[in-house]
């Protein structure tokens, strides 16, 4: 069984105030206006070789959502590489609920050498372990993430 430790850092660069508040936005807005793209920093350590990438990806933020009727704030990130690239695709998904329980994180990660994949804190089978610092920086941020995979 093959053990991969996750050491990953997501810097969120809003270029624009448009792409800040589309962040923020806990779904489309009604006119059938989608997500805005914008800048993503990834840098990561996985099993114990280092990624780096940087480019468009989208993100949204809700402070005050919810998970099957529990008050919960919202994260999310999307970011694909190139076919060519050694990360080729990052999805986040971070739901931290508001009365303390643990946080449900969904990470999975494809690179040129494989696909992994961090699942915790649901109701389901969970797979692996993570921790999620949230930095809060200007109209953006960082998500850090310690894990391992199942």
């Amino acid at each position: 069984m093959l053990r991969s430790a996750f050491i990953v850092t997501l810097a969120l660069l809003p270029g624009l105030t448009g792409q800040a508040a589309a962040q923020r936005r806990a779904q489309p807005e009604a006119s059938g206006e989608s997500e805005k793209a914008l800048a993503v920093t990834i840098a990561g350590k996985i099993g114990g070789k280092s990624y780096q990438a940087s480019g468009t990806g989208t993100c949204r933020h809700a402070p005050d959502a919810s998970l099957g009727g529990l008050s919960a704030s919202l994260w999310m990130v999307q970011y694909g590489g190139s076919r060519e690239a050694a990360l080729k695709q990052l999805n986040l998904t971070l739901w931290r609920p508001k009365d303390g329980s643990p946080d449900r994180l969904s990470l999975s990660v494809e690179t040129a050498s494989g696909s992994h994949r961090i699942q915790t804190g649901g109701q389901g089978e969970n797979a692996g372990e993570g921790t999620v610092t949230i930095l809060p920086s200007g109209p953006g941020g960082r998500l850090e993430i310690i894990g391992k995979e199942a």
